[in-house]
């Protein structure tokens, strides 16, 4: 299924190029977001990586927006002919690409198997199944990096800040 959402998230990631407003931007990010959000559930078993992501993402996005939005609230939004037909050219650029490197023999295969071995376990486990691969062996290595990367963001994040002038100090 992912294949059929790739063109549209190759068409807007290079269209993002090519936008200058940053309402247009944020738009497009929207889309993005939404489009690989999509995807990714529909690759899992549950779609609740993805709700988790697009929660983040729209979190992120609304501050973005209010900061733009205070920044270039009377910009006039203007988009050319040329973006248009540029736009629908990636689009149909990037659905024939799309097409000509999938079979669609192959695609229908792997939807039956996916759909008869669900479908013949009753007795399924997922819960099970989502812990552990998010703890397996072959994805040790990225957890592994992300709790990494995390902790060494928040030692950043507690190093920059200043607690003597910051607007949340204690009066003394």
């Amino acid at each position: 299924m992912f294949i059929f959402y790739l063109p549209f998230i190759l068409t807007i990631s290079m269209l993002f190029t090519r936008l200058s407003h940053p309402l247009s931007m944020g738009l497009a990010l929207f889309v993005q977001t939404i489009l690989i959000c999509i995807s990714s559930g529909l690759s899992n078993l549950s779609f609740w990586f993805s709700y988790i992501l697009f929660i983040i993402f729209l979190g992120g996005m609304l501050v973005l927006f209010i900061y733009i939005a205070s920044l270039a609230s009377n910009e006039i939004f203007y988009l050319s002919p040329n973006f248009l037909y540029l736009a629908t050219l990636f689009t149909l650029f990037s659905i024939l690409i799309g097409f000509t490197f999938t079979d669609p023999l192959i695609i229908s295969t792997k939807f039956k198997i996916a759909s008869s071995s669900l479908m013949s376990s009753h007795s399924f486990d997922y819960t099970s199944l989502l812990v552990s691969t998010i703890y397996s062996p072959s994805s040790m290595f990225f957890t592994l990096f992300l709790i990494t990367y995390l902790l060494l963001t928040l030692f950043v994040v507690v190093k920059i800040i200043n607690i003597y002038s910051s607007p949340m100090r204690t009066n003394n």
